[in-house]
């Protein structure tokens, strides 16, 4: 997979990172994602960075990179009044973010799901005996107060 090399663009236009996404009509964030390689640049954008550029061509700016997985091009528009489009699409963009450097925190929210799940069995055991304690002695108040009762005492 390649990539446009937007940082080297970018520096070389003396262009912030806002000023480009907003020529671009996207979230600034998005931009950055696509910039650390998170996100794939939407086809339909690429005519519009040689515009900005004033580039004929973007093959100086080509950046050729293995990818593990394949990441879907996206259409963020800037102006996006829906509260609902923009948290979806920030969910979006969180679930396109997990990298290898996620694996040993996976592996720590794993280890620490496993400990919680016994955790929460043992919990639910003991509750259930509790429960059943509960049971057994309400039965045996209600056999005192039965007594209580036959033999005429007040409670």
């Amino acid at each position: 997979m390649s990539k446009i090399d937007l940082v080297k663009l970018r520096k070389r236009a003396g262009m912030s990172q806002r000023d480009l996404a907003d020529l671009l009509q996207v979230r600034p964030s998005f931009l950055s994602a696509i910039e650390n390689g998170k996100s794939r640049l939407p086809e339909e954008k690429l005519e519009k960075i040689k515009e900005i550029f004033e580039l004929d061509s973007l093959d100086d700016y080509i950046i050729e990179e293995a990818s593990e997985m394949t990441v879907p091009p996206h259409t963020h528009i800037a102006d996006q009044s829906d509260s609902l489009t923009q948290l979806l699409n920030h969910f979006h963009e969180l679930a396109h973010q997990r990298d290898k450097s996620h694996s040993a925190h996976d592996s720590e929210t794993l280890d620490r799901l496993n400990f919680l799940t016994r955790r929460n069995d043992r919990l639910s055991e003991r509750v259930d005996d509790l429960r059943e304690e509960v049971d057994r002695l309400r039965e045996e108040n209600i056999k005192l107060k039965e007594l209580l009762i036959k033999h005429g005492l007040e409670y």
